[in-house]
């Protein structure tokens, strides 16, 4: 029996010192097969890697800064191109280009012109005067060099979520809002002085196609839907307490853009259509001055060259 139990034990012994040399030799085989990497060739390669990413950044800044000042030199010459290009005789190609000349009048060119100018500035927040000048040509220019055109109006605290008018009496500038968008900008004629045309936050109670026209308190009472007709084709009144104000047209065409109404806001006749059926009733209309508005949340900035 002892012999037995030695004899169990040597062969025990013998088959675990067998099996470690076979370990031995196949990690021996492993590491000649899988050289292991030193920690100093692992640090030189992310040095390397780093190095070349560096390198691609910097490529890369070097090259956007290139395409830039391209950019940047191409734009200098449209810019300088357009100041030689529009003049007193060209202008008009230019605002025809852009969309604001409309044949409203069949029979008096200039004031179709007119039109379009006032059209162009109130859509730039321009101060309105319907005629060609530096500011107009300036103006050209910025609009014609941009990739596209915004409304840069900011409205913080809108009245209502739906539509709603703003009246700039610097600017004589009527806006149409829906919440904070700009939908619409006209050229308007306010009072003279244009305290008349009093500042405040009304909403509109009445709304009239070819209204009548009672004479104001100095003339005679004028049917709605005739030429001599002072408040045009439409009208929309608002809630002043002093009197009958509101937003409506005129037969004085060449009266808007100025200071020189009553109190009201007039429009030229096709504008007035146009807006009409966009202003719900009891919409809001806030009318102020350029500082009035501004602490009323609102500012409608002049528009600048876009490029992005």
């Amino acid at each position: 029996m002892l012999k037995r139990l030695l004899l169990l034990g040597t062969l025990m012994i013998a088959i675990l010192f067998e099996s470690t040399a076979v370990c031995g030799a196949a990690d021996a085989k492993d590491k000649n097969q899988y050289p292991e990497v030193s920690q100093s060739a692992v640090k030189i390669d992310t040095t390397v890697l780093d190095k070349t990413l560096d390198t691609q950044k910097k490529q890369q800044e070097a090259q956007k800064k290139k395409e830039e000042a391209a950019a940047k030199e191409k734009l200098q010459k449209k810019v300088a191109q357009l100041q030689k290009d529009i003049t007193a005789n060209t202008y008009l190609k230019y605002i025809k280009q852009l969309g604001y000349y409309k044949k409203a009048s069949k029979s008096d060119e200039k004031l179709n012109i007119r039109n379009a100018l006032l059209l162009f500035q109130s859509n730039h927040n321009m101060s309105v005067t319907g005629t060609y000048d530096t500011a107009t040509k300036n103006m050209l220019v910025q609009r014609l060099s941009s990739n596209k055109f915004v409304y840069l109006d900011k409205v913080t605290k809108a009245p209502t979520k739906g539509r709603w008018i703003a009246v700039n009496k610097t600017t004589r500038v009527l806006t149409l809002y829906e919440g904070i968008k700009v939908l619409k900008k006209y050229a308007v004629a306010v009072g003279n002085p244009a305290s008349l045309t009093k500042s405040g936050k009304y909403i509109v109670t009445s709304k009239l196609i070819d209204p009548d026209w009672g004479g104001g308190g100095f003339a005679d009472p004028v049917k709605g839907g005739t030429p001599q007709n002072p408040l045009g084709t439409r009208w929309m009144g608002i809630n002043r307490t002093d009197g009958s104000y509101g937003i409506h047209g005129t037969n004085s065409f060449y009266s808007i853009g100025r200071y020189i109404s009553h109190g009201c806001m007039r429009m030229s006749n096709y504008c007035v259509e146009e807006l009409y059926p966009l202003v719900p009733m009891k919409a809001p209309v806030w009318v102020g001055t350029q500082t009035e508005l501004k602490n009323w949340s609102i500012t409608q900035p002049l528009f600048k060259q876009q490029v992005s």
